[in-house]
């Protein structure tokens, strides 16, 4: 069964994406006003944590 679009669009994997994108275009105009570990270590944990939903929704299906 597939989801529409306005549901998918709310989904917490997607919003995060979202963030994460938001998040590296706004220090790339700023010149990196963070840390680049801390950088790392942020876009990093979002994506660890989509991976990982991602992995789990997986396995839900079958």
């Amino acid at each position: 069964m597939q989801r529409d679009i306005w549901t998918r669009l709310k989904s917490r994997k997607f919003l995060l994406a979202l963030a994460n994108f938001i998040f590296i275009v706004i220090n790339e105009i700023y010149g990196a006003p963070i840390d680049r570990e801390a950088y790392f270590a942020i876009t990093g944990g979002i994506i660890a944590f989509i991976a990982g939903e991602s992995y789990v929704d997986g396995n839900a299906v079958k």
